[in-house]
Parts: C-alpha cells; structure tokens; sequence
C-alpha cells in the first residue's frame, strides 16, 4: 500500500475526497486484506483482515484432490499410495493454478511416467472447481 501511495503521481490533493483503494494479498500459506484511502503524501488504513490458515495452498490442495479422484477414475490408480506421485502432482497443480488464475478456458496437465510408468492426463478450468465438503479453509470468501 505504501508503494502504491509514493509512486501513484494521480492521487487527488489533501483537501479533495481521498482515493479508497483494496489490496489482496493471497500468499501461499495466507490470507489478508486492506482497505486504504489515499490522498496525495497521506495515506490512511481504513480497515486490515488477515486469515492465517488460508492460503494458495489451500487451493492446491483442493486441485491435487480432484486429479486424485480422475485418476483413480481414468487410470485406476491410487496416487495418495506414493508420497512421490503426490509431490509430483502437487507441482504440477501449482503450475496448473497459476495459468488457470490468468486463463478461463480448459487448461491441459500432461504427466509422463507418473505411477507404474503410466502417463497420466487430464485438464481443468476455474469454472469446474468444486468446493470441498468441508468449507472450512474456505469460509469468509
């Protein structure tokens, strides 16, 4: 927030009505939120919220889970039975989070000799992510 207000050079005078401004901030293992108004050379916080037990790893987490699923479908295999297999899929649902935040149609994940020198498939949009049964980690949203 504070290098917005400093490098911002369209901010209004101190007499006019402030600029009121949000900032988000999901990090990968939090959550937190400020709501700013900005004047030229001030800058007040309005409000903060921060929530420490959600994070982008809360969201890989819930992408991992649904490949686990799929495959078990498709392929018949029980990934969560190697800790290798679930890493490996862990890294590609992070890479498949990140182009899915900038892209809303499919996007393809390929893995080559994942379990049992099996290649695995599958794809995935923001669109078709359901929400876990347990809505804790992602209450307040």
């Amino acid at each position: 927030a504070l290098a917005y207000g400093i490098y911002k050079q369209d901010l209004p005078a101190p007499e006019e009505k402030p600029r009121n401004v949000v900032f988000i901030d999901l990090g990968h293992s939090a959550y937190q939120v400020s709501a700013c108004a900005f004047n030229k050379g001030k800058l007040k916080v309005l409000a903060t919220a921060f929530d420490p037990y959600l994070g982008g790893r809360n969201f890989d987490e819930i992408l991992v889970n649904h490949f686990c699923e799929e495959f078990r479908r498709k392929y018949k295999l029980d990934v969560k039975s190697k800790i290798r297999a679930v890493m490996r899929l862990f890294q590609e649902c992070e890479k498949l989070k990140k182009l899915m935040s900038a892209n809303a149609s499919d996007i393809p994940m390929n893995i080559e000799c994942f379990m049992n020198d099996i290649d695995v498939s599958g794809s995935l949009n923001r669109y078709k992510i359901k929400p876990p049964q347990d809505p804790s980690p992602l209450e307040g949203i």
